[in-house]
């Protein structure tokens, strides 16, 4: 989530430093997460919107998205988003929007910084994307080049 002119995520302040206990809870949140998703698939880092990708083949939809549930409980669709707390409506309206098909998932949000997921069909109905952020009211406006490095560091990229 390194911000850039392309999705402006937000906007940046000096300094960002995340407590260290919660840097170690979504560490391990994200590890859980990865050693339950088929290892034969690789993680990518997407320039488009600064994230952790995996593409996957729809046969595998339902064993991902099993995963992304137990992980994330908390999910919105295009039909429910204007539901969603105002972070992640926030994080959707300034970033990427929502189409049809797509499902947007978040952690724990009572913490100060949660991850989300982004599951995303493609048009061609055989391929899926699933990106993973953090975002949270803590770190609205921190140093996204800092928060990528988080990422990049706990998906191994």
């Amino acid at each position: 989530m390194i911000r850039n002119e392309r999705n402006n995520f937000v906007t940046a302040i000096e300094k960002f430093s995340m407590r260290e206990e919660l840097r170690q809870n979504l560490e391990s949140s994200s590890q859980r997460i990865l050693s339950e998703l088929p290892s034969e698939l690789l993680w990518e880092w997407d320039d488009r919107f600064d994230l952790p990708l995996l593409v996957f083949p729809k046969d595998m939809e339902e064993e991902i998205v099993a995963v992304i549930k137990r992980h994330f409980p908390n999910q919105w669709d295009l039909n429910s988003i204007k539901t969603a707390p105002p972070v992640i409506r926030k994080l959707v309206d300034k970033s990427f929007g929502i189409r049809i098909g797509q499902t947007v998932f978040a952690t724990d949000m009572n913490q100060e910084a949660f991850l989300f997921a982004l599951y995303w069909p493609w048009e061609d109905k055989v391929t899926v994307s699933l990106r993973i952020g953090l975002t949270g009211k803590g770190i609205m406006g921190a140093d996204q080049e800092k928060i990528g490095e988080y990422l990049r560091e706990w998906f191994k990229l």
